[in-house]
Formats: C-alpha cells, sequence, structure tokens
C-alpha cells in the first residue's frame, strides 16, 4: 500500500514559539527553588556552572541532557537561575494544550517551544536553529525524546541535538565564517534515601491489591517482576496479541508485544510495510500522522477510531521503557522506585506519579563539545558524522551518569 500524500499545513496543530517573559521566568525560578529545596535537593558543583563560562561570548550552546523523571525540567529552570542564562527548551505538543491551553500560555512565557514527535516539523527545527544561532540564549535538548524512568541507563539518542547545532553552524558562517556553537553534556541522577524502603513496599503491595496478586516470600524486584509480567499480560489480552515465544524471557515477551501491536495498527494505514525503525520512534511517526488526519476528519466513527489508534500507539511508546532487565535481582533502591512509578502510571493512567518521598539531585556538567571542529566532515558525511557524534554524546552522558551512582 502507498503512503498517503502529506497533510496541507493548515491542518497540523499549530505550531507554539517560546515567547520568554522576564517577570514569569524569575518569578518561577524562585518558586522552583523552593520547591526543589523541599522535595528534590540538588547538588551541583561551582565548578560545573564554570562549563558555560568557558564558552566564547556569541557562541551558540545547547545543553543536552538524560531524561529520566518528570522533575528534569525543574533541574533545567534551577540551572538556568543559578548560571545566569536564559534557557530555551523543546516540550511535546500535547502539553500546550493541557488545561484547555493555559498550560501553553504558561509554557510559552517561560521558554517552552513546542515540537511534534514523529513529525516533520519544520517550524520547531527552524526556531531551535534561531535559538542557537542567536548566541545570548541555551537550547535545552533531551536526546532520549521521552522519559523512560530508567535514571542510570541512557537510551538510545536521537540525531536532532548534533543536526540542530550543525545546521546553526552552517547558516551562521554564511556571514561569519569563524563562527561555532557548542554541545554541553549534562546528566541528572535521583537518590531516594534507604528510608524510602518502607514506602516503596507499600505502593507494591497496593499495586498488587490492585491486580488481585497472591503475595509469598519473594523479594521485591521478584515481585516486580510478578507484576509486570500481568500487565503484559493484559495488554495482550487488550489488544488480542498472540505472540510466538522462543522462551520465557519477559524482556523478549515485551519486546515482541510492543512490535505486534504497533504493528496491527500500523496494518491499518500502511499495509503490510516492514517497520523500519525502533518501535517508539515509529509510534510516534504513526501518531503525528494519525492526528493530522484527525485533525482534517468529520466523520464521527472515524474520529473515534483514529483516537483509538493514537491511543494504542502511547501505549506502545510507554512500553519502550518496560525492561524488566534494568531491575531484576537488584538491590538499586532507586532502580525499583522507578519502575513503581512507571507502573503506576500505566495501571491507574496517572500522567506523572508522585514521587516516593524527598530525594538528592545529582547534576554533573561535562566539558562543552566545540561542534564546528567538524562542521568540514559533516558536509562531506553528513550521516556518518551525525551517527558518530550522537554516539558520543550519548557515551559521554552515561559516563557522567556512572561517576554519580556513587554519590549519596
Amino acid at each position: 500500500m502507498n503512503n498517503p500524500p502529506p497533510v496541507p499545513e493548515k491542518h497540523r496543530r499549530a505550531f507554539m514559539p517560546a515567547k520568554p517573559a522576564p517577570w514569569l521566568i524569575t518569578a518561577a525560578q524562585q518558586f522552583v527553588r523552593a520547591e526543589l529545596a523541599f522535595s528534590n535537593r540538588i547538588f551541583l558543583d561551582s565548578a560545573d556552572l564554570e562549563m558555560f563560562r568557558k564558552i566564547p561570548k556569541g557562541a551558540g550552546i545547547s545543553l543536552t541532557s538524560n531524561h529520566a523523571d518528570e522533575t528534569d525540567p525543574r533541574v533545567v529552570v534551577e540551572l538556568s537561575r543559578r548560571s545566569g542564562k536564559r534557557f530555551i527548551s523543546m516540550c511535546n505538543r500535547e502539553a500546550f494544550d493541557e488545561n484547555n491551553g493555559l498550560a501553553g500560555w504558561a509554557l510559552q512565557r517561560l521558554g517552552h517551544f513546542s515540537v511534534e514527535r514523529g513529525a516533520h516539523d519544520t517550524p520547531a527545527k527552524v526556531f531551535a536553529i534561531d535559538v542557537i544561532k542567536s548566541g545570548s540564549e541555551v537550547l535545552v535538548i533531551f536526546p532520549e525524546g521521552e522519559i523512560f524512568y530508567m535514571n542510570e541507563v541512557v537510551q538510545p539518542f536521537h540525531s536532532g541535538a548534533i543536526d540542530l547545532t550543525m545546521q546553526a553552524i552552517i547558516d551562521k558562517r554564511r556571514t561569519d565564517p569563524k563562527w561555532t556553537a557548542f554541545i554541553v553534556p549534562m546528566a541528572i541522577k535521583y537518590h531516594y534515601e534507604p528510608s524510602v524502603i518502607s514506602i516503596l513496599q507499600t505502593r507494591i503491595a497496593k499495586i498488587e491489591s490492585h491486580l488481585s496478586m497472591t503475595v509469598g516470600q519473594k523479594s521485591l524486584p521478584e515481585r516486580l517482576l510478578a507484576i509486570q509480567k500481568v500487565l503484559i499480560d493484559r495488554e495482550e489480552q487488550i489488544h488480542r496479541v498472540a505472540l510466538e515465544k522462543t522462551s520465557d524471557d519477559l524482556e523478549e515477551e515485551i519486546m515482541l508485544a510492543r512490535r505486534k501491536i504497533l504493528s496491527d495498527v500500523e496494518r491499518k494505514y500502511h499495509g503490510d510495510e516492514p517497520l523500519k525503525r525502533r518501535a517508539i520512534d515509529e509510534a510516534w511517526k504513526l501518531g503525528a500522522e494519525l492526528r493530522e488526519k484527525l485533525e482534517e476528519q468529520s466523520d464521527l466513527q472515524e474520529k473515534a477510531q483514529l483516537e483509538a489508534d493514537i491511543a494504542t500507539l502511547q501505549e506502545v511508546a510507554q512500553l519502550a521503557s518496560w525492561h524488566p532487565n534494568y531491575y531484576a535481582g537488584t538491590t538499586s533502591i532507586d532502580r525499583m522506585a522507578e519502575v513503581v512509578l512507571k507502573m503506576e502510571r500505566e495501571l491507574y493512567h496517572i500522567k506523572r506519579p508522585p514521587q516516593m518521598a524527598s530525594r538528592k539531585v545529582f547534576v554533573k556538567i561535562a566539558e562543552p563539545v566545540d561542534i564546528g571542529a567538524h562542521i568540514e566532515e559533516y558536509q562531506k558525511d553528513a550521516h556518518a558524522v551525525r551517527s558518530q557524534l550522537t554516539d558520543k554524546l550519548q557515551n559521554r552522558i552515561q559516563s557522567l551518569l556512572d561517576d554519580l551512582k556513587n554519590r549519596k
């Protein structure tokens, strides 16, 4: 089946540019500062802030970080206050429609702009490039593209941070041949104190009760694995998924289930074309396409089907964060707490599950990377250089996280 023609721009949801309002940003910084001091105490060495001061005046800056928790944007707000720099951040388009659009009004004035995940969002790309080219603001990007609740292992990075920075340099050098831009790698690590174990046990028991599960003499990781098995079985039943499993490996079963659920939706619109991307990327891409169809659809039955399929694709994206091997056999309270938040999100349909208790938040900023040093090789082979630099960025941030694991 041929791909459908692109939807005219008029049917796309409107791009929401950042419209920074200094008075609101200052107020938000003070509010976030107090809130974080109470529930997420930040530990950031003063030497790390010096990384920003190493960047030549007028150069472009893109700050890239892992994205493992709902608190990450607040950490970025506090970092903006401490560094004295204005941060402009990408934010998924759906967030701007919350609270009847009031959230969007606030997000824009706090320095956020919208991006349609999975779509060729040209306005967002152009806006991001212009932020880098300004040399006065910091573009904030989370290359994982989603909150995975896996704070100790970064997930595969998208290459947008590299591409946007390269394009900014190419554009700017047409009038300023020596201009360059830097990417600043950052890692955020959340840590609970051991006293949270009783809260963790209580919330696991609540999930088990909700699922009518019998609890035996098992360790917490074993109980979490049992819950995970029940949850994936429910997903398979809801979506009528029949799997040809080759083993009892739960990690493999989840992978097969999300690919099968995705393929069933894909088949409705694209026939039996093979999936060419990771499940989460394909889900975002198809989801963006279906939202465009929804905007132009008037038939109520068709609209209902599109809405149901979009919701299914969102489930596929969330299934991409289900990795039992991340916590199987672990003694890490942080990892177990993360998977409980993830399970509560799925089971109770909570958009932003509350954290267990107050936490320490360790932030580490690495040496800025001069992307302009790679511009010539990028222009010769963009794909190879983009992949190489994206991998290096991912490995650098993972290395920062590894160093932070020992911080207590």
